[in-house]
């Protein structure tokens, strides 16, 4: 993703040789550098079924994205009456689309119809009434394999084309259809991905006078370009022709061409053809005497970069070097000599050991040398040389993410004053120095995610010094576990405005630790540990935050001080939109949890936390009755349940409790002094008494169970009602084929009327074994709880050291870790369980099968 995004960034400095570009796609590349920090659903409001197409369309909370996908009913275009911005039509099974089914979205400035499989015509005249739509695509359609010459009349402000991954095999079938009577405005057409094979002298021929000014031929099988083909093309700028198997000959050919025409080209993509050991020299003059600014020379393999691979290249302010499986530069191959306006250089993707000085020109702004791991054969830690940036004044993007970085000290950015962003995203760095970022006084974005930065010590205010601008700090997964107020980091980052903290071990964090975060708008405390806070964190520290993510914590309930803070973060906001996300947490429905909330919103709440609980998804986790409900739902059903009642009942109870407490815990204190003294003589008591009873009781009760005739049935089957069908299978399985064994299950065996509890124990006393089927449905049933329960009782009663053990466990795919009770997570550490496996189930039943037939 960070790589698309510099991509984007090379296009914008390609096409706008201005002094402030660096401004420009520093704002574009924070998007990449930091991750998407959004945990809810993107589109949340469903519409519903469209009734003319069958098609199931949902829309963004501004309504101005609407996304229609098929199912085996959307067989025409839908009919959306939102009047939104962008609409996108994919996997329908349409066959056609028709003149007149679009006539009610003039409103559209981008339309996306893609991945249709079943497509095949679209009728000309079809876009004839939107005239505001400005960018336009029709993609991933495989069995379109043509287009009218009249298709896309009507789009007269269309200014991007997108016809990528379709079934077209002839350029000539298509540029008909992109004459500039038609397509006044269009500027980027891309037909990528299609098996074009071949680009004919008059290719372009019926496109003569467009404004066209990038054009992308990615992966379409050419292996032929006529010299002539792009002259009529006068006003291209940008051309890509990557993954296709050209030779550096004819690409030359074709360059020369027009750059006599006078096409002045400033971006050239040409990844990805097959060219070895060094760039092709004779094509690397002819770019050299042109007027391109951009080089994209990816996916090619050049090893080793000699001093000589390039020549003076005086235009070229971009080179794209990406993943050329380099594992060695030589001093001068960049040198401001033959690069004197390099600004941005990738190098990324390599197998490069280290950044060294001799690697970089004085005055690159962007370098980008992540995800060189060395030989995947032989990894070595990644080096930077001591002060290897002192003379890179001018750097203001560094990326050095996914490299083996051990540690980085106070030497390791010297010289870097400029430096605007810096991402150490995936670098193994255990060891940030003491000052490590001092010199770095202009920092606005650091990535430090996915580093074991805790792994050996504490995260101190002297290791961030100098991070006075500092606005965007992401450190998710660093193995965090609380921060320290008396020496907090964030005293350095006064101006900070989004800090990432997601997927950390924080079970609290404090006020005192937010307080200096004055200006911080987003705050991403999601996937830690974070229970239910009990005083206020923003409401004290001051801090107001306009987006700020809880989910998947362990927060169980909102306390007083929750609900405080929240009323804080969303009271007098003006036209702010404040976002709390506590999604995926373990919120308790019960009395004892909630009524406290409950009453203290009844008597304080504004009308915008009331709005804020009514609009609310996040759900219950127990107790079984509101499961998988929303606790605003609970919050307002209050009061048709009991809770004032056990409110009373429990006021009454305290004063009953407190003065025979008081002796109760003196008589409980005195006995724990009494068994602590004489502990050792309490275990051998305890050890002769277990004794005794194994072999006296044992002998009278147990024994004569043992042999096959004296049980009832082989096996008591404990499952959940969810894992019927796999019990049907394992009744079939065991009961049918020899030995013929006999299992009881309750939906069966038990008898009608009787008492559910009785029977779970009379049929574990009268079963040989008891198998317990536990899946997640298993883990969160009470029932199945209390079956286990009473297992785990059955097999230590009848323990006397014996190799016999009633108890077998079949476990049916992962369960999540908050259901397991603590029986469930020590009978699953403890005992050997047998994984139901689908692509090996004869194994799976003869293993259970041996298992049961055991002491037979």
């Amino acid at each position: 993703m960070l790589l698309k995004g510099y991509i984007w960034l090379l296009l914008c400095y390609a096409q706008n040789a201005r002094s402030n570009l660096i401004e420009e796609y520093e704002a574009i590349s924070r998007h990449f550098v930091l991750p998407e920090i959004r945990t809810g659903e993107p589109l949340p409001v469903e519409l519903g079924v469209d009734r003319y197409s069958g098609c199931i369309c949902r829309a963004s909370h501004d309504r101005q994205l609407v996304v229609c996908f098929g199912n085996y009913e959307c067989t025409r275009f839908p009919q959306v009456k939102i009047q939104s911005e962008i609409l996108r039509v994919r996997t329908t099974v349409m066959v056609k689309i028709l003149r007149g089914q679009l006539n009610t979205l003039n409103h559209l400035k981008i339309l996306e119809i893609e991945a249709n499989h079943k497509l095949q015509y679209i009728e000309p005249g079809i876009f004839e009434n939107l005239k505001n739509l400005q960018h336009l695509s029709i993609s991933y359609n495989t069995r379109l394999h043509s287009i009218n010459e009249r298709l896309f009349e009507g789009l007269s402000n269309l200014r991007n084309l997108t016809l990528v991954n379709n079934g077209f095999n002839n350029i000539l079938d298509l540029t008909p259809a992109f004459r500039p009577s038609i397509l006044p405005l269009l500027r980027w057409l891309d037909v990528s991905e299609n098996p074009l094979e071949i680009i004919p002298e008059h290719a372009f021929h019926p496109m003569k006078g467009t404004l066209l000014r990038k054009l992308d031929v990615n992966l379409c099988r050419l292996d032929e370009i006529h010299p002539n083909s792009f002259l009529v093309l006068k006003n291209l700028k940008e051309l890509h022709l990557g993954d296709n198997d050209l030779n550096s000959t004819l690409i030359g050919d074709f360059l020369n061409r027009m750059m006599i025409e006078g096409i002045n080209l400033t971006n050239l993509d040409v990844s990805g053809m097959g060219f070895r050991k060094q760039p092709p020299r004779e094509l690397m003059n002819i770019i050299a005497r042109s007027t391109i600014k951009s080089l994209i020379l990816a996916q090619n393999q050049f090893e080793i970069i000699h001093d000589d691979a390039f020549p003076r290249m005086p235009n070229i302010e971009l080179l794209d070097l990406r993943k050329v499986l380099c594992i060695s530069i030589e001093g001068n191959a960049f040198s401001p000599s033959k690069f004197p306006n390099l600004k941005v250089l990738l190098l990324s993707g390599n197998n490069l050991p280290g950044v060294h000085k001799k690697h970089l020109s004085d005055q690159l702004l962007l370098l980008d040398m992540s995800s060189n791991k060395g030989n995947p054969a032989n990894p070595v830690y990644y080096e930077i040389d001591r002060d290897t940036f002192l003379l890179c004044k001018s750097l203001r993007i560094l990326n050095l993410s996914f490299n083996r970085i051990k540690s980085i000290f106070d030497y390791t950015f010297n010289g870097l004053v400029n430096l605007r962003i810096l991402s150490l995203e995936n670098g193994t760095i255990y060891h940030i120095g003491d000052g490590t970022f001092k010199s770095m006084k202009r920092l606005i974005v650091l990535n430090l995610a996915n580093n074991p930065l805790t792994a050996t010590e504490n995260l101190t205010s002297s290791q961030f010094d100098g991070l006075n601008e500092l606005k965007m700090l992401n450190m998710q997964n660093c193995g965090i576990r609380h921060f320290y107020d008396d020496d907090n980091m964030f005293e350095m980052m006064p101006n900070l405005t989004h800090l990432i903290l997601r997927n950390n071990l924080l079970y609290y964090i404090t006020a005192e630790t937010l307080k200096p975060l004055k200006f911080l708008q987003v705050l991403d405390l999601s996937q830690n540990l974070l229970i239910s806070w009990w005083r206020p964190l923003f409401l004290v520290s001051g801090v107001k935050p306009k987006t700020l993510y809880f989910t998947n914590n362990k927060i169980s309930h909102f306390s007083i001080s929750m609900i405080e803070d929240i009323s804080y973060l969303l009271e007098n906001r003006g036209n702010v939109t404040v976002e709390i996300d506590f999604m995926n947490n373990v919120f308790l429905c019960e009395c004892s949890s909630m009524y406290k909330a409950y009453l203290w919103l009844q008597a304080n709440g504004t009308k915008s936390i009331q709005k804020f609980f009514d609009d609310s998804n996040f759900q219950c986790s127990s107790p079984d009755p509101w499961e998988d409900r929303r606790v605003a739902e609970y919050l307002s059903s209050i009061r048709h349940l009991r809770c004032l009642v056990y409110q009373k009942i429990s006021n009454v109870m305290v004063l009953v409790w407190t003065a025979p407490s008081l002796v109760s815990i003196m008589l409980v204190v005195s006995v724990v002094v009494i068994l602590y003294k004489y502990r050792d003589y309490i275990r051998y008591w305890l050890f002769l008494a277990k004794l005794a009873l194994g072999r006296n009781f044992r002998k009278k009760t147990i024994s004569p169970k043992i042999s096959p005739t004296g049980y009832k049935f082989d096996a008591f089957v404990s499952y959940c009602s969810e894992d019927r069908e796999f019990v049907s299978e394992m009744l079939v399985q065991l009961e049918s084929n020899p030995p013929n064994l006999k299992l009881c299950v309750y939906e069966r065996d038990f008898e009608i009327g009787s008492f559910i509890s009785e029977s779970v124990q009379t049929s574990i006393n009268e079963s040989k074994y008891v198998i317990l089927v536990i899946s997640n449905n298993f883990a969160k049933s009470q029932w199945c709880r209390w079956e286990t329960q009473l297992a785990e009782y059955h097999r230590l009663f009848l323990e006397d050291g014996s190799a016999y053990d009633p108890l077998v466990l079949v476990k049916l795919g992962d369960i999540e870790g908050k259901y397991l009770t603590t029986t469930l997570k020590y009978l699953l550490k403890t005992k050997v369980y047998h994984s139901w496996d689908e692509n090996n189930t004869e194994e799976f039943w003869k293993k259970l099968r041996k298992v049961l037939m055991k002491n037979s």
